[in-house]
Parts: C-alpha cells; sequence; structure tokens
C-alpha cells in the first residue's frame, strides 16, 4: 500500500519534461493549451512569482493543479509564509475522476503540501469550458464566485453559419474594412511579432490600463513561442501598412482570444471585429471546437468589450474565481495591518483576497 506521499509530485520550472509528461495523461477533454508549462511558464518570466504543477495520481486518475506560489513579505508576520495564486487566464484544479474518494485524497494531500509550505491563501482563476469550478463545489474550504459571462464561438457549423451567426452590425462591420481594402494574413514566421508588441503596447499607454495589462519582454520573447509552436499571429494590413495584430492561442480542443490591438486608422476601418472573424476560422480550419472569447472588464451587461464580443456569439459560459484561506490566523494578521494601512480603501476592496499585497499605486 503506498502512502499519500508516493502519490504525489510538485515540479517546478527547471522540469518541463515532467510537466509535459504529466499533461500528456490528462484525459483530451480536459487539455487546453493554459494548463501546459509553456503558458504557465510566461508569467514567471513575466516576475509574477515561481511556477509549480501540483500532481496526484492514483492508477490512471490524475489531480492537475498548476499555480503561482510567492513569498509573503510582510513586517507583521514571519518569514517563511507564502500564497498562490493561479496565473492570469483560464486554470485552476482539474480531476480526470470524479470518484469522491479519489478527490478527497487528493484534496487532503494538497491540503498537507500547503500546511508544510506555510502558505496562508490561494486565489483561483477557473476555466470556463472546462467547467472546472463545478469540479471544484466538492472543495468545502474553497469560496466559489460567479464573476460574469464568458463567450465562447462554436467551431464545427460551416463557416457561412458562423458568419451568419454574427450580428448585422458586426456583419457590416467586416464588410466595411474588406472595402476599404484592409485585408487580413497569418504571420506564420512572425517576422512582425515585434509591431504586435509595439501597438499593443502604445494601446495600453493610451488607455492608462492597470499594471496586470502590461507584460515584460521576457513574457512576450515566451510568448512568441507559443504562438509558432501553438498559435497564430493575425495581422490587419492596408498595403503594406499594419493596421492592427490579434494574438490566438490553440491547442487542444479550444482556442483562445488571448492579445489583440490595432492603430487609430485601424480602428477606424474596424480591423478588430475582422481580425477576430479570421482568428475564428484560423481555429476551425486546425480542427478546434470551440473559440473562447472571453468577457468584458466588468460585471455590467453592457461592458463595451463584452458587447464586442457578444457581436461574435450568443453562447456564454460562467467564468468562477475561488479563494482558500489555509491559515486564517496569519491571513487576518495581514489583512488587519493593511485594513489599518489604509483605512480609507479598506471597505472598497474587501472582497480582494491577498490585498494584503498591494501598495498604495496598486490601488485605483
Amino acid at each position: 500500500m503506498h502512502s499519500i506521499a508516493d502519490k504525489l509530485m510538485v515540479f517546478d520550472s527547471s522540469q518541463k519534461s515532467s510537466w509535459d509528461e504529466n499533461f500528456s495523461a490528462l484525459p483530451e477533454e480536459l487539455k487546453d493549451i493554459h494548463y501546459t508549462f509553456d503558458y504557465i511558464f510566461l508569467y514567471e518570466k513575466n516576475g509574477d512569482g515561481s511556477i509549480r504543477l501540483f500532481v496526484y495520481r492514483e492508477s490512471d486518475a490524475i489531480f492537475y493543479y498548476p499555480f503561482l506560489i510567492r513569498p509573503i513579505k510582510n513586517k507583521v508576520v514571519q518569514s517563511g509564509y507564502q500564497d498562490i495564486e493561479n496565473v492570469y487566464g483560464y486554470t485552476g484544479p482539474l480531476w480526470s475522476s470524479q470518484e469522491p474518494g479519489f478527490k478527497k485524497r487528493s484534496s487532503e494531500a494538497f491540503h498537507v503540501w500547503c500546511h508544510e509550505q506555510k502558505v496562508v491563501c490561494e486565489f483561483l482563476r477557473f476555466h470556463p469550458l472546462l467547467h472546472n469550478a463545478e469540479m471544484a463545489m466538492s472543495e468545502a474550504d474553497i469560496a466559489l464566485v460567479p464573476l460574469r459571462d464568458y463567450v465562447y464561438v462554436e467551431l464545427q457549423n460551416t463557416t457561412e453559419k458562423i458568419f451568419e451567426a454574427y450580428t448585422s452590425q458586426n456583419r457590416n462591420k467586416i464588410r466595411k474594412a474588406w472595402k476599404s481594402g484592409v485585408t487580413t494574413v497569418q504571420d506564420e514566421q512572425l517576422d512582425h511579432f515585434d509591431d504586435f508588441v509595439r501597438i499593443y503596447t502604445e494601446n495600453m499607454n493610451a488607455l492608462r490600463a492597470a499594471k496586470m495589462y502590461y507584460f515584460s519582454p521576457a513574457f512576450f520573447d515566451q510568448l512568441k513561442r507559443i504562438v509558432k509552436e501553438n498559435g497564430a499571429l493575425i495581422l490587419a494590413k492596408a498595403g503594406a501598412e499594419i493596421l492592427g495584430a490579434s494574438v490566438f492561442l490553440g491547442g487542444g480542443r479550444n482556442a483562445h482570444y488571448f492579445l489583440s490591438s490595432a492603430t487609430e486608422a485601424g480602428k477606424k476601418n474596424a480591423v478588430s471585429n475582422l481580425m477576430l472573424h479570421s482568428g475564428i476560422l484560423w481555429a476551425r480550419s486546425q480542427g478546434m471546437k470551440k473559440m473562447h472569447l472571453g468577457g468584458g472588464l466588468t460585471a455590467d451587461e453592457n461592458d463595451p468589450l463584452l458587447v464586442f464580443k457578444k457581436n461574435f456569439s450568443s453562447l456564454t459560459e460562467k467564468f468562477y474565481i475561488g479563494k482558500r484561506i489555509f491559515d486564517k490566523a496569519t491571513y487576518d494578521t495581514l489583512i488587519h495591518d493593511w485594513d489599518q494601512r489604509f483605512a480609507d480603501q479598506s471597505s472598497k476592496y474587501k472582497s480582494i483576497l491577498q490585498r494584503y499585497r498591494w501598495e498604495k499605486e496598486d490601488l485605483l
């Protein structure tokens, strides 16, 4: 009889081959690029923390959970404490088996490991298309929070039916782009990847975007490698001029609309609509089943980004986050200190699990 310790494995970024091997053990319906080493590694490259893959296996059953782990540096607690956060995007834990005994034992193994690592709390982002929030409902100590609807496109229809399912306004904008001489092309050699980064960064600066929407040069270097292997860079052009660029990620059954940007001239010619249409057709041509577009920036059903995406599909899935506290005494100490230091902001940010990490410049 093997002990729990014999069945669990934890890998870091120096063990890519082990990540890849365990990813291969997932059922096909659970394989998604957001769970690959290459995608998760983006965020260690970005300086967001150290990546880990926690695996618990029994026979053919696997519990697979990648995340970031970070030291908590705060004068009100001793050194050695850490917290966990899922990377930007859609991950969370996966169970290949829903058998209650397996789920209970894998959860116990994870709790033991977190206790040994002095993990204080955990912030989770679930995957809307894989429905792993529903899988996690058996975890009594995870507080699940439904945030908003995320849009996806069904790719198993014909290209004609996909286009017909768009709103008339969207179809007209795409036709407008075509009539104005805009074309889209897949940059297979990624010769213009630097143009994508430049336009994206210019857009974020113009929007005065939050810090989380900026990425490091190392992040973009890693992203370029991912796109080369499992993605597409779609350019919108008028002659030789690049008016916009969009990155789509694929692999597995689902494609994802990842990052996109357009110049001012491109926005006037509706190139974002045209590039997303081209990305949808690319994903369909690769045999993927769904294109996940994501949601808006807020929970408002009239959020402009959400409205833009709903022009492409009325199909949605709910996006969930999760919160879990392992060490309530230490957590309460951290939160009490933050709430005292930012007393005028504490009520506004009371729902933010790890707000003890935020400084004045992080507050909106």
